[in-house]
């Protein structure tokens, strides 16, 4: 076993790790603690400007990572491997549901959460922060089955 691909799994587990944990970091512990906070508003902008930050930063990272972890393992990126064997395509769905991750993340970073801290400013109306919160549950769902997926992956990739 290369000592590049151990590096790669390592690094895998703690971008893993930090997507993962910022995820339930922000709204176990951040959101309650703001609650009846005055600067509330500003302070979850920036909170969330900076999460987003190195959110993406990580989500580059398990996407590169991950990539590597395939080839150190010697995995051929080929049709019949992703389509024909069990390992395959489970290394499959996790590509969909990474992509989803990114769907989601983009919505829930750009759209949502921006139309979010709008509508705290300006109205009580919370559609957009209902939207917010539910595609951050959605995220983390799908992050927690990535997750899964990789420890199935990790004992030789048969699920049932």
């Amino acid at each position: 076993m290369s000592i590049w691909y151990l590096i790669s799994v390592f690094f895998h587990i703690v971008f893993g790790a930090f997507w993962i944990g910022g995820m339930l970091f922000l709204p176990l512990v951040i959101l309650p603690e703001l609650k009846q906070h005055p600067d509330r508003i500003a302070i979850l902008y920036k909170t969330g400007l900076k999460f987003r930050f190195y959110g993406w930063i990580t989500l580059l990272g398990l996407l590169f990572t991950g990539l590597l972890n395939l080839y150190w393992r010697g995995m051929p990126f080929t049709w019949v491997f992703f389509s024909q064997s069990d390992y395959g395509r489970l290394v499959s769905w996790k590509a969909l549901i990474f992509l989803g991750i990114l769907l989601v993340s983009e919505t829930h970073d750009f759209l949502f959460g921006r139309k979010a801290l709008a509508e705290l400013q300006s109205s009580d109306n919370a559609n957009f922060k209902l939207l917010a919160r539910w595609s951050g549950r959605v995220n983390l769902l799908l992050a927690l089955v990535m997750a899964f997926l990789g420890v199935v992956l990790s004992r030789g990739g048969v699920l049932f």
